[in-house]
Formats: structure tokens, sequence, C-alpha cells
């Protein structure tokens, strides 16, 4: 759906982007993560054609973008901080953003019932919360049923209860349309829990990709939870185990770290040596992997 090869570019002699490669499947959340002055919103704006590379190329729907500018009828985006007439009502934005794209205007009254803003869509934009502007945005970019939508910073500023909203809209736009979805980010709950693959980027350079449990993996190791009323009992049957490289007493829990992983292995032993075990899960504490790799490019 969207492929991006050995894109370059560079603001005089300092380069934006070093040689950047991605792509984003069908159905597919792609993540792009790294700190400010990566290189994200810059490539958000090669995608939208609003800048050009000075190599490389892009590829959206199996067209150039640059040529063939009706792909973008097919295409969703939602800026970082949408700006909006204050004085217009989320309804008139989302009417007048139908007449421009040629969409039929009962899309309006499907986007404001997808996006939960039918109940606030005759109040002027002025009135709202930042997370309900960002909904009017979510809302904006899916007029059409695009196949494709592009995301920066989505929940950027928003309180934690829209930020959770906002997940969720996302999830069900995923699992119900099979919506390819490429989005930047610096909340990287919303990345954990969204994302199929994430790339991170820095300086200008893609220095890590593949799913959150890869990075986690790459960069702190296997970590498990395992979660028991008998914690001095599983100490003890851990001891001595091989393939343990450190166990760690967190009240209720033990964090297991393993040299390989043999999460399988760990469970059976543990049952087998009597330990009644009431929660086993890999430590996915992106956080953590980010700022580890942070220090490591």
């Amino acid at each position: 759906m969207i492929v991006v090869s050995s894109i370059v570019k560079k603001y005089g002699n300092k380069i934006a982007l070093d040689n950047v490669s991605l792509e984003v499947k069908k159905g597919e959340f792609v993540s792009l993560i790294g700190p400010n002055g990566a290189g994200k919103t810059t490539l958000i704006r090669i995608l939208l054609t609003l800048m050009k590379p000075d190599k490389g190329e892009v590829q959206i729907l199996g067209e150039n973008p640059f040529r063939n500018k009706r792909i973008f009828k097919a295409i969703g985006y939602v800026q970082e901080i949408p700006n909006y007439p204050p004085f217009l009502t989320g309804r008139q934005v989302l009417e007048l953003s139908a007449k421009i794209r040629g969409v039929d205007k009962s899309e309006v009254k499907r986007v404001l019932e997808f996006v939960e803003m039918e109940n606030y869509a005759n109040s002027p934009i002025i009135k709202y919360s930042k997370g309900m502007v960002q909904r009017i945005a979510i809302a904006e970019s899916l007029l059409g049923n695009p196949s494709i939508l592009i995301m920066d910073e989505p929940n950027m500023g928003i309180d934690p209860i829209f930020s959770l909203k906002t997940r969720e809209l996302l999830n069900k736009l995923k699992r119900k349309d099979n919506v390819s979805i490429l989005m930047t980010s610096h909340e990287l709950e919303d990345v954990k829990k969204l994302s199929d693959r994430i790339f991170m980027i820095y300086k200008g350079k893609i220095v890590f990709s593949g799913t959150v449990e890869d990075m986690i993996k790459e960069f702190l190791g296997i970590q498990v939870i395992v979660e028991t009323d008998e914690i001095e009992n599983a100490e003890e049957a851990l001891k001595g185990i091989e393939y343990v490289k450190g166990v760690f007493n967190d009240g209720n829990r033990l964090i297991v770290k393993l040299n390989e992983d043999r999460r399988e292995d760990l469970l059976r032993d543990l049952v087998t040596s009597g330990v009644k075990v009431k929660g086993f899960y890999i430590d996915l504490n992106l956080e953590e992997a980010y700022m580890r790799a942070l220090r490591n490019v």
C-alpha cells in the first residue's frame, strides 16, 4: 500500500532523511517513532507530496503520488494540530470538506457516528476540547472511505480519557475496514497497543524495524513476568536453570530475565516444580526499550 525506497532529503547541508525505506501493507498498522527532529514529519510531508525527496521514490497504491494525484482520494490524513475555523460547527467543517472532496453529504453522518461526535456536531469548534477537535479531524480523514490513513501525532496534548477513546476508534477502524495506517507518535502506550510493526527513526536514519516485542527483545532482552502467591517456591524452582539469566522479586510477582526465548520451558519447569502460576507474560516495557535504543544508536 505504501512503499518508501531509499529516500534522501537535505535542507542545505543538513541531511533530514538518509536512505530511508519502509513499507505499510494492506490492513497493517505501522508506527513511526523517534525524538523531535528525527525526520518523521519530513517523511510525512514527502508522502503527501508537500515536498520532494532529493533521491529515492515513493509508491502509494502502486502509483507515484507526485505523478498521479488521483490516489489521494483513497488517502485520509490527520494532522498534528488541526486548525479549524473556531466559528464553524463540527458538522459544517465536515460538510465543507465533503464538498471539496466530492463526497456525498450522507458521509458526514456516518463519520460523526463512527467517532461518537453526533451529539456535539452542531456546537462551534471553539467550544470543543482538544480531544473533540481531534475526533473531528479523524472523522474528516474518513470521508470517502479511504484505504490508507496517515496520522501525524493524533493524540498529542489529549487528556488520558480522550486518548483511550481515540485508541479504541483506531482499533475499530483497523478491524472493521482493513485500512492501512501509518502513524507518527510520541505516545508509546498507543504505539504498543496499536502497532503491528514499528519503525524507529533517529537523525534521519531508520535504526530499528520490527514488532513491539522484537524491539523489547533487542534492547532489553527477554523478561517474563511470573505472577504467583508462592514467590519463595518459584525463586527456589528457578535456581540453577541454565537459560535463566536473573530473577528479580517485585512483590507478588517475579521478573525473570532469560538468555534466550524459552518461555514455554520456563512455564513448564515452574508448573512441574509445583508452583501455582496465576499470570505469565512477557514484559512489554516499550518506554524503557525506546530509551535504551536512543542510548545505543
